[in-house]
């Protein structure tokens, strides 16, 4: 869930934000959203041990879910670099 509020907060703050003209590299807006590459996987862990813990599988999926595409958004911003 902390995840996730922030990819929203960091796609929020840079779409309200005049873009900045800066290489990949440097952009702070790709090095966050290429910090979900780190963050995503341990979504999943820390869903995978609520599960374990008895949480409802209706809170457990969708979590797991949004933690996977997560990662693959900090997967392609970490390759555009």
């Amino acid at each position: 869930m902390v995840v996730s509020g922030y990819a929203a907060y960091t796609f929020l703050y840079y779409s309200l934000k005049p873009p900045l003209n800066l290489p990949p590299w440097k952009d702070p807006e790709t090095l966050d959203l290429g910090l979900l590459f780190l963050l995503g996987p341990i979504g999943i862990i820390l869903t995978v041990i609520a599960a374990a813990r008895g949480a409802s599988k209706s809170v457990v999926v969708p979590l797991i879910v949004a933690s996977a595409i997560l990662f693959l958004v900090g997967l392609l911003e970490g390759m555009s670099v």
